[in-house]
Order: C-alpha cells, then structure tokens, then sequence
C-alpha cells in the first residue's frame, strides 16, 4: 500500500450460516480479507471492485430472471 492512497470504510453484510463468515477481495495482487457484519476500512481501489462486483452480480440475476420469464410458457 501507498502512504498516499486514499481509505475508506465499508461494510459487509453478514450472509448464510453456512457460507465464509469472511469476504475476499483481490486487486492488483494485494488481498483483502474483510469480516462480515463489521466495517473495515481498505483502500478507495479496492471498495470500487466491491461495488464493481456487487453492479455485476445484480446484472447478472436480472438477466436470468429475464431468461426464466421468456422460457415460461405463455410470457
């Protein structure tokens, strides 16, 4: 990490009881590690990818639900 990088916090949402109680996040070869259901504060870089993540995730769900409703019979 840079002396100069800029940190922000944010949060992750706890998830199922039988998923990873941790969230992991990689960028340009540096992992993060962040416990869910608790605030950590990682560089600006590396909270883009999690919400870069998170934008492509939700698209991708859109997209099967879309798929799902031109496979049902009569939409």
């Amino acid at each position: 990490m840079k002396d100069n990088e800029c940190f922000v916090e944010v949060f992750i949402p706890r998830s199922a009881a039988n998923k990873d109680p941790n969230f992991y996040v990689g960028i340009n070869g540096v992992s993060y590690l962040l416990p869910r259901g608790r605030k950590s504060r990682i560089p600006a870089a590396a909270a883009a990818e999690i919400e870069r993540a998170r934008r492509a995730e939700e698209a991708m769900y859109e997209a099967q639900d879309a798929l799902k409703s031109k496979a049902e019979p009569g939409a």
